[in-house]
């Protein structure tokens, strides 16, 4: 299967690590640095088993979208785009998936937030699109070394008023891919739900580990701010069920106090960015929240501290 990793960092090292190891061609479109090691050393990806696994940079063909452009050949090359990059990035990774996915390919969106599988229908159609959402743990330790720290799932699924389904031959072949790289992919038929549950988890602990500077395993040992995380992804799920998703089933503070125990040991994708001194994904985290709550008229207060907060927080890195 020819596959398309759009945006290198934690998570599309990883990606693209099992699928090429799993046998995959692989398309990689980073920037800069990045880019530079992929291309010249290949990347380290350190397991949660402690091995250490090395990819020689002839297991992929790397594109630096930052100073090339897409060449002749692989305009309509792949077969399934993943869209790894963060959230702010996405408006310019749909616009990379329409060019280098194939006319009847396949292409997902792994980044934090809600909202981006109806951003890159707008671009490709819904009979191109599925939803995607991951639990896996990974962490940048550099431009070509990536920590696997906890393995976890991807959940996928078809857009409304699509007829995608597991059975459809080019779902089917993903899925398998998937499963050949020990990604523990799986099929679902509420990806909203799916989608929802992932960002209300976001929406507790990315802010609040980030602000605080802890690991994910303090929210277990400090409950002012367990509480705070849950506030917050209170207020989500009321926005979430204004929007007709059902999450009566899902307990909220047992999901969260699951989380935190499952990651204890790692440092969220927000901490990391901070302490990089990089732009966040609040906006698509807390951000997403206000802005929906304020179109249904439900307030977001603790979504509305959190996400003030981080914004300070990324000015003063900035100075």
């Amino acid at each position: 299967m020819r596959v398309a990793v759009l945006g290198v960092g934690a998570i599309g090292g990883l990606i693209a690590a099992r699928l090429a190891r799993a046998g995959c061609e692989v398309l990689l479109c980073a920037r800069g640095e990045t880019a530079q090691a992929l291309q010249a050393v290949g990347l380290l990806l350190e397991t949660p088993d402690g091995r250490t696994l090395a990819l020689a940079p002839d297991r992929w063909t790397v594109l630096d979208t930052a100073s090339e452009e897409i060449p002749v050949e692989r305009q309509g090359w792949a077969e399934v785009a993943i869209l790894c990059g963060k959230s702010h990035q996405n408006t310019e990774l749909c616009r990379l998936a329409e060019t280098v996915l194939a006319m009847n390919g396949l292409a997902l969106c792994l980044s934090n937030g809600i909202g981006h599988m109806e951003r890159l229908a707008n671009y490709l159609g819904k009979h191109r699109v599925l939803g995607a959402s991951t639990t896996h743990g990974a962490i940048r330790i550099g431009p070509g070394e990536v920590r696997w720290t906890s393995r976890g799932a991807i959940r996928i699924g078809a857009p409304d008023e699509s007829d995608l389904e597991p059975v459809e031959p080019r779902v089917d072949r993903l899925i398998s891919a998937m499963d050949e790289a020990g990604l523990n992919p799986g099929w679902s038929e509420d990806i909203q739900k799916a989608l929802w549950t992932k960002l209300l988890l976001n929406v507790a602990i990315n802010p609040v580990c980030a602000i605080a500077g802890v690991l994910n395993g303090e929210l277990l040992l400090q409950p002012e701010l367990f509480e705070t995380g849950l506030a917050a992804m209170e207020e989500a799920g009321r926005i979430a069920s204004a929007e007709g998703v059902d999450l009566s089933d899902l307990d909220l503070a047992q999901a969260l106090e699951d989380l935190c125990r499952a990651t204890a040991d790692n440092r969220v994708s927000m901490l990391q960015d901070i302490m990089a001194g990089r732009i966040t994904e609040i906006d698509a985290i807390c951000g997403e929240v206000i802005k929906r709550g304020e179109g249904l008229g439900i307030p977001t207060p603790r979504n509305q501290t959190l996400h003030a907060l981080i914004k300070g927080i990324e000015r003063s890195t900035k100075a």
